[in-house]
């Protein structure tokens, strides 16, 4: 018995310190992830949904084609820079509704396609309104409608002579205004001081989430986690099909824009960034010391797959060059998945449990 209690003694003089260090490095990535990536990147969407707010205002006062190409430009930033936030499903982002109101995506039954179309025909004043925006159906409100509002291809686009063209631009308008309050108001709480990042980077006490710096590194996990999942197989499998036959490109991201291979590089050079922004390849042990160069060679190699799509996406899934891209961006985000959810959870002792996709 003697014996086994020195053994234990030793055991756990040996195992305390190990534990100490590996909390110490959670926080820390955590502490990485939160300040210099999650925080700045609510920023920069912020700013980018008030440009777009002033952007559509000046287009729609003085509808031309030099005041048509800022437009384009400034929705494309502001798509891009939901790329870089959209994957973080927890927090502030998920609170009313947040996430579905800024993009109602994906929507395979076309429920926002009727409601918008409906809304136009019946010059519905109240989603010429943000405040009463806000309160209606997710599927009116944010980029998905600013898209088809701006981009779409039955009626006038916005801008247009006539009562049709006026209520649309109206409509985009306040659409615009609804996702800057919208956006602000995600930014603000992630930088609130006291305010839900706090949970993250001070776990402990009475939460029942983040009890540990684990804990809430796992959410981060989760979080890099869900975005490759939702890149390849929300965004990317459907849209080309298991076949040429199967392939659905008209529900791809942003189609009407133009913007869905845009979208894809974004998506995956956000993920790149937080993971190397946030340091979870940092300070790990010898035997998993190749997982950050590994994951940042195959995140370059997705990028740059995605960014040689130069054709619309309607016409690339049935042309065999740009489908061979797109099919090897799906092979390369599936390694990256497993590099993710084995490897590097293996690396930071972290257990792979549910995501925000689980039972969609």
């Amino acid at each position: 018995m003697r014996r086994l209690l020195i053994c234990l003694t030793v055991l756990v003089a040996c195992i305390g310190p190990a534990m100490a260090d590996d909390q110490a490095r959670d926080a820390a990535i955590v502490a990485h992830g939160v300040s210099d990536y999650v925080r700045p990147a609510f920023i920069r969407f912020a700013e980018d949904a008030r440009a777009l707010e002033d952007t559509v205002a000046r287009f729609c006062k003085a509808p031309a084609p030099d005041t048509r190409q800022p437009l384009d430009t400034a929705f494309r930033t502001a798509v891009e820079g939901w790329s870089g936030i959209q994957f973080l499903r927890f927090g502030p982002l998920i609170d009313q509704h947040r996430l579905e109101r800024i993009a109602f995506w994906p929507d395979p039954k076309g429920v926002g396609l009727r409601q918008i179309r409906r809304a136009l025909a019946d010059r519905d004043p109240t989603v010429a309104d943000p405040a009463q925006l806000a309160g209606k159906s997710v599927a009116l409100q944010g980029l998905t409608a600013l898209e088809y509002l701006l981009y779409g291809g039955d009626g006038d686009p916005a801008g247009d002579s006539g009562d049709a063209g006026a209520f649309r631009c109206a409509y985009s308008v306040a659409a615009a205004r609804a996702l800057t309050d919208l956006a602000n108001a995600v930014s603000q709480e992630w930088s609130d001081p006291q305010g839900f990042a706090t949970r993250l980077l001070a776990p402990g006490g009475d939460d029942p989430l983040y009890r540990t710096p684990s804990e809430a590194l796992s959410e981060l996990h989760r979080a890099l986690g869900t975005g490759l999942q939702v890149v390849q197989d929300q965004k990317l499998k459907p849209t080309l099909g298991d076949e040429l036959k199967s392939a659905r490109p008209l529900g791809a991201p942003f189609r009407r824009s133009g913007l869905t291979p845009a979208v894809l590089a974004a998506d995956i050079k956000a993920l790149k960034a937080f993971t190397v922004t946030s340091g979870f390849a940092r300070s790990l042990p010898d035997e998993f010391g190749w997982i950050g160069g590994s994951m940042a060679f195959e995140f370059d190699n997705a990028a740059a797959a995605a960014e040689t799509v130069t054709i619309p996406i309607e016409e690339a899934v049935y042309d065999q060059a740009a489908r061979g891209k797109l099919d090897y961006l799906s092979v390369v985000l599936g390694h990256l998945r497993d590099m993710t959810q084995q490897d590097l959870a293996a690396a930071l002792n972290l257990k792979v449990g549910f995501n925000a996709l689980d039972g969609d």
